[in-house]
């Protein structure tokens, strides 16, 4: 057995999974390893293993996991958690935490075109994640964001990933840090954020054959969940969408449009967040930069079209325009 089913079948043990590994699949995602693992006469798990220096420190998969149940009861549609483990064998050199988790069939939403039907699936996915009752469903284990509101939580937290990395000061990330400081917007109540909400976090699948309307069948990666104001999760799709992430028909971006506005809330509240998750991105992104060495004259060019536009223009995001 090569090393790489050794490590998912020791993984898998510590979680509390039975079955005998047959084959692994690496899987996209920068948070994490994260591995479709195969077992004999065995449905596939999903696996996620801590790294060993990754982007979105401190992990807490045990916390993660809990957080997965709750959502998981309350209706939220989240992967099964088949087991956890906080601390593999010192033999891995990825880390030290694991969670298995069920694996769920369908296809990620990022692979694919985005039609009305799609969009309006995942927007209504989104509203029910913000507008869960997150105390009834126990939720109260999420820190409730400081009296100076969430944004600011969130930016000290950027802050020290940009620190630990040190990268704070890279001209394309110091740029959109200065824009941001005298800037905090009007936030309602807190309410359940996902964090994380591009479209290759989301699952879909139609039931029955045709062109029966899709569904979300899972949202994945919440390690980054928190109470907050959901507006931070509309300004991650608005920033993904300036980068040239997001392929939406233009029915798709009514959808969207029309679901943005029914959060009753201002375009200048919109504006500060889609410059947040572009600084925010930007951060992530300059943190894998260090990682695995990429060149970042080329990644600083990747924020600089995007950046303009926002500092220029009226309309915080193509899909709002």
């Amino acid at each position: 057995m090569d090393d790489e089913l050794v490590e998912a079948q020791s993984a898998l043990s510590a979680c509390g999974v039975d079955g005998v590994v047959a084959a692994v699949e690496r899987l996209k995602g920068q948070s994490h390893v994260s591995l479709r693992v195969d077992r004999v006469d065995e449905a596939p798990v999903a696996l996620r293993i801590e790294p060993t220096r990754g982007i979105l420190p401190p992990y807490d998969l045990p916390s993660e996991a809990r957080l997965l149940r709750l959502l998981r009861r309350a209706g939220i549609p989240v992967p099964e958690v088949l087991g956890v483990c906080a601390d593999l064998e010192p033999s891995t050199d990825r880390g030290q935490g694991c969670l298995a988790l069920g694996w769920v069939e369908g296809e990620v939403m990022i692979t694919q075109r985005v039609e009305a039907d799609t969009a309006r699936a995942y927007c209504e996915t989104l509203r029910r994640t913000h507008t869960l009752d997150w105390q009834a469903a126990g939720l109260d284990l999420l820190p409730l964001p400081p009296a100076g509101g969430p944004a600011l939580r969130e930016r000290a937290e950027i802050m020290d990933r940009l620190n630990s990395f040190g990268i704070a000061d890279w001209p394309h990330i110091s740029r959109l840090r200065r824009v941001l400081e005298h800037r905090v917007p009007q936030s309602p109540p807190p309410m359940l954020v996902h964090g994380d909400v591009n479209f290759g976090n989301v699952i879909l699948r139609r039931r029955g054959s045709g062109r029966s309307a899709p569904e979300v069948a899972a949202v994945l990666d919440w390690e980054q969940a928190h109470l907050g104001d959901p507006l931070s999760d509309w300004g991650r799709l608005a920033a993904e969408d300036l980068l040239g992430n997001l392929d939406l028909t233009q029915d798709a971006r009514r959808v969207m449009q029309e679901a943005l506005q029914r959060y009753g809330r201002s375009d200048a509240d919109l504006h500060y967040w889609t410059l947040h998750q572009l600084y925010k991105h930007s951060s992530a992104t300059g943190a894998l930069t260090v990682l695995r060495g990429w060149d970042v004259d080329q990644i600083a060019t990747m924020y600089a079209e995007p950046t303009e536009r926002l500092l220029s223009a009226d309309e915080p995001t193509r899909f709002c325009a």
